[in-house]
């Protein structure tokens, strides 16, 4: 065995802080990958996640972007889904919680998601300032 510290006790203790300080927020997948020293997330869900992302940010900071790596927008049950992700550095622990949003989705269950999609169907302009809480 490696008397090498374990990259993962800085993101698995993040997170046992953040849960224990953060009741409140919406629950997300988490894991903490054995190479290197970050926390991800992941939200699956029915709903628009734009609000849950908000809430993370809100407390961590970052900025939300859409991903523009190949295959971060796909198919899914006939439905276009576009990846998103908030990224920032919260107490020196790298985090990034990622989430799929349907585009094109009306009503006002989904409106702040639609109009913030809105700007991707034409042409991918830059990120409305309002998804964005900088640190």
């Amino acid at each position: 065995m490696s008397k090498k510290p374990s990259p993962q006790i800085a993101p698995a203790t993040a997170l046992g802080q953040l849960l224990s300080e953060h009741p409140e927020l919406p629950p997300v997948e988490w894991t903490v990958p054995r190479t290197h020293g970050v926390l991800k997330g992941a939200l699956f869900a029915d709903d628009h996640p734009f609000e849950v992302l908000r809430a993370y940010a809100d407390v961590f900071g970052g900025s939300i972007r859409p991903d523009t790596s190949p295959g971060a927008e796909f198919e899914s049950a006939g439905l276009v889904r576009r990846v998103h992700r908030l990224t920032t550095t919260w107490r020196d622990v790298p985090i990034v919680v990622e989430a799929t949003a349907t585009v094109g989705l009306c009503g006002a269950r989904f409106l702040p998601g639609q109009l913030a999609e809105q700007r991707h169907q034409l042409g991918d302009a830059p990120v409305p300032s309002a998804w964005a809480v900088i640190a």
